[in-house]
């Protein structure tokens, strides 16, 4: 993904690229799953996947990295679960932790994802780019506070206060009846407010849904395809009142 810079104020453009298990720009070093380094539960380890796959992400042009994914599995049959650290929350954050720092000192920035409770796929035919089975996009995961808290924010919050990650993906699913990429509780409440996390929320590609939920919930900025961010969106939502100039401010 690259991120078109505007040289009129200084923004330089920004490339993206995947990540938990090796750039994917191009030929790569394709590392080991990221399931099997946390069967190793070795935090150096960690680290040292993290910096690899770092380095060549940096070597490629590259300033970001979609990694790494976090989410517990709760199946088997989530599409992502390989890419993730397994069930248990504390060694998400331990190996999660571990990687971000790897990866960093590479000179990229970490993103964290998918947050928050994208763990399984739901039922039924879904509407994922490219077509796929499953419904990770329009599932709402109901999940309780303190449940919500202790099995599926905990690593998140780790790589935020622990890890320093410059950036939080949000997810396709719905948490508690609201879109991860405009939840005023997950955005607002608990990762900007609580969590002081100072870097920036992007969307998953394509999990962006309203303009002005999104800028007033929380989303910074969309990578792709850039729907709801768009120019016209955004000038949209400013001049029929939906959102003021200072949110869109804070975003930027």
């Amino acid at each position: 993904g690259t991120s078109h810079g505007v040289e009129r104020v200084g923004l330089p453009t920004t490339y993206y690229s995947d990540g938990p298990v090796g750039p994917r720009s191009g030929r790569a070093t394709a590392m080991p799953a990221p399931m099997a380094l946390a069967a190793t539960f070795d935090r150096s380890l960690a680290f040292r996947h993290g910096s690899v796959i770092g380095n060549e992400v940096k070597a490629k042009g590259n300033d970001v990295v979609f990694a790494p994914t976090v989410n517990l599995m709760r199946t088997p049959l989530g599409g992502r679960s390989f890419e993730a650290y397994g069930e248990d929350p504390y060694v998400q954050a331990r190996i999660g932790v571990g990687w971000i720092r790897g990866a960093q000192s590479q000179g990229v920035i970490g993103n964290v994802k998918h947050y928050a409770v994208n763990n399984q796929e739901g039922q039924g035919p879904g509407t994922l780019v490219g077509g796929s089975q499953g419904s990770r996009q329009t599932v709402d995961a109901v999940v309780d506070e303190r449940t919500l808290r202790e099995m599926y924010l905990s690593h998140f919050e780790a790589a935020v206060k622990q890890a320093n990650v410059g950036s939080v993906m949000c997810a396709y699913n719905r948490v508690n009846g609201q879109y991860a990429c405009e939840n005023e509780h997950l955005l607002e409440d608990v990762l900007k407010g609580e969590w002081g996390f100072k870097g920036y929320v992007l969307a998953d590609y394509g999990a962006g849904r309203n303009t002005a939920n999104s800028l007033e919930n929380g989303l910074d900025f969309e990578p792709w395809p850039g729907v709801i961010y768009s120019p016209t969106s955004v000038s949209l939502a400013l001049t029929t009142g939906q959102v003021s100039e200072a949110v869109v401010d804070e975003h930027v």
